[in-house]
């Protein structure tokens, strides 16, 4: 099994027109614990060592309308995942794979913000470590935990993150299980309504 967090595009261009000084690093916290995972659908989400615990939101694919004006479709001609309503929660593509399920693609999204107001901040791109622990809480009180394989930093959105999906097999709903999160970072772009860079990692499942 695989899970995914992917780039999210901010709710409105307006809400980014102004940059400010960005606000302090968020404090680690906890990492989360309960029984031994097991399958079924995320409550939460936790990256102890970012200071991340946000609730999850069921999410779809965009429609060909809005895939189009944020760069087309993803990587291997496949819509790109819907954003989040709430900036605050991780979007989980509901129509796939749940996170514990043994085999597949677990698909999970975030916002931006420069402010800090959103699940991830600015500073991700430099924070997101190697060994690094993300945990998912399942709605049963299961706990699923993940170590960080490998970070790839602030790559460009349009030109290296279709090939990373492509040459990583992420988009594949068998294979080994591992966990991919990314998020959006760098310039806005007003023509696209995105981001123009991407941080993703990939990261595989630890075992009681």
């Amino acid at each position: 099994m695989a899970v995914w967090f992917l780039l999210a595009r901010p709710l409105a261009a307006a809400d980014l027109a102004t940059r400010s000084a960005p606000p302090p690093p968020r404090t680690p916290i906890a990492r989360a614990t309960g029984p031994t995972c097991r399958p079924g659908p995320p409550h939460r989400v936790v990256y102890p060592d970012l200071g991340v615990d946000a609730a999850v939101e069921r999410i779809g694919l965009e429609t060909d309308a809005a895939a189009g004006a944020g760069g087309g479709a993803g990587a291997a001609g496949m819509l790109r995942l819907g954003n989040p309503t709430d900036i605050s929660r991780i979007g989980w593509y509901a129509d796939g794979p749940q996170p514990g399920s043994g085999a597949g693609t677990v698909l999970l999204d975030g916002h931006t913000y420069r402010d800090g107001s959103a699940v991830f901040s600015e500073d991700f791109p430099s924070r997101a470590q190697a060994g690094q622990l993300v945990q998912t809480v399942q709605q049963d009180g299961s706990v699923c935990s993940y170590r960080v394989d490998r970070v790839w930093p602030a790559v460009d959105a349009q030109r290296d993150y279709p090939h990373i999906v492509a040459s990583e097999h992420l988009y594949d709903r068998s294979g080994p299980e591992r966990l991919f999160l990314a998020t959006c970072g760098g310039r806005w772009d007003a023509s696209r309504e995105d981001y123009d860079d991407i941080t993703v990692l990939v990261a595989s499942p630890l075992h009681d």
